[in-house]
């Protein structure tokens, strides 16, 4: 694995983003500098379109702090604005105020784009001879699920579309894509698909097990939760302590007065926080998973299930396994009834389900993967709840098993 993957420069990548002040009067407007580059092969001048970078860095800015914006293609729509929503909401700003995002993201990210090497393990991941469709007889014959090429290998490991990649490196590049050839990739975080393992679980944990999400199959979005003062576990054995870094100390609240989430005061230079204030007003009954109890973790596209297969309601979370297989049943896909007959598709990439599975405790239901990144949002699933492969991996850093899911 010696060539795993080299990123230029390493730091980038691997440093958190430092607290900010997101106070946006403080926030100084700043003109990133534009990026030129050489096609390698023609030889000929890239100059990216500013709308472009701008799109792109507000995208990147949004994918690190786990308020996914769909595919980073340079071009916000509409599950970025939705991204920018739930991110300023976080804060307690003016839902649709775009601009003091991409003030932050200007500041924030300034290096836009990286250099990768492709992996050796491309080789493993990819078969250029592999069928994709809807065939699932010829799918349950193979082994795998694989990509059906490099450049969708590399796509899909810094959360982009493989048009960008040929906007920033040439088409011509891109289509001949090989292990060991350098490319010019987004600035994100890489799915590393070679670290997972076939059939990995996750059990549950104090502190992600007792956070939430909430399915909104009307805006297509999951959103995580974690209560405002939630559980500090200390396992005395290995000494280490779960806990928060939203925590806050305990506000005391009149119980007979409704309550909100406002910002708390801050020292300078720390990020704003989520915290219940009162307000005058008659009393309100609040569930234990009320919104205005908690404070947003992270938030991401997804594409819900087909109406009549939509199960609302309160669930648990059952499981979380990496690579699973998938029971094909076409009964069930299309009349929502099991039958005796199905087919298992084997895991991978390309898999109907991705490559993550978190069940439901409402059965045959779950929040997984998809073969598809850029239908996100933008179709209906048989019933499950699909998010881009490199969003879905991030949920057992989010939330465990033990969960509560609400689908509303």
């Amino acid at each position: 694995m010696r060539f795993l993957l080299f990123l230029l420069p390493l730091a980038t990548l691997a440093a958190e983003i430092p607290a900010l002040n997101y106070d946006s009067v403080l926030v100084e407007r700043q003109e990133p500098p534009r990026a030129l580059f050489i096609d390698e092969i023609t030889g000929e001048e890239i100059l990216i379109p500013k709308e472009i970078e701008d799109g792109t860095r507000l995208q990147i800015y949004l994918d690190k702090l786990n308020f996914g914006p769909g595919v980073i293609d340079g071009k916000p729509g509409q599950y970025t604005k939705m991204a920018i929503a739930s991110f300023n909401k976080k804060y307690g700003r003016d839902e649709d105020d775009i601009s003091v995002v991409q003030d932050l993201a200007n500041q924030e990210v300034t290096q836009l784009y990286v250099t990768a090497i492709v992996p050796e393990a491309a080789n493993k991941y990819v078969d250029v001879n592999f069928r994709w469709g809807s065939d699932r007889a010829y799918q349950a014959s193979r082994k795998d699920m694989p990509y059906r090429s490099v450049s969708e290998f590399m796509a899909e490991r810094y959360h982009c579309s493989e048009d960008l990649l040929k906007q920033l490196n040439g088409s011509k590049k891109i289509n001949r894509l090989k292990p060991r050839d350098s490319i010019r990739v987004p600035n994100v975080e890489p799915f590393l698909i070679e670290k997972m393992g076939h059939g990995r679980g996750y059990k549950e944990d104090p502190l992600l097990s007792s956070r939430w999400a909430v399915i909104d199959t009307d805006m297509h979005q999951i959103r995580i939760y974690e209560a405002i003062n939630p559980p500090t576990i200390v396992e005395t054995v290995e000494s280490q302590s779960y806990t928060s870094s939203e925590t806050l100390a305990p506000v005391e609240t009149n119980p007979e007065l409704p309550i909100r989430v406002a910002l708390a005061d801050t020292n300078p230079g720390e990020p704003a926080r989520a915290m219940i204030i009162e307000e005058e007003g008659p009393a309100v009954e609040l569930s234990d998973h009320d919104e205005a109890r908690a404070i947003i973790i992270a938030a991401f596209p997804i594409t819900p299930g087909r109406p009549q297969f939509i199960r609302r309601g309160t669930w648990k979370m059952v499981n979380s396994v990496e690579f699973p297989t998938w029971r094909y049943d076409d009964s069930l896909l299309k009349q929502g009834v099991y039958s005796k007959v199905s087919l298992t598709i084997p895991a991978g990439p390309n898999s109907p389900v991705g490559v993550h599975w978190q069940g439901l405790s409402r059965r045959g239901i779950g929040i997984h993967g998809t073969s598809n990144p850029e239908s996100i949002g933008r179709g209906l699933s048989a019933g499950c709840i699909r998010l881009a492969n490199w969003d879905v991996v991030k949920m057992p850093k989010l939330i465990r098993p033990g969960a509560t899911v609400i689908i509303k």
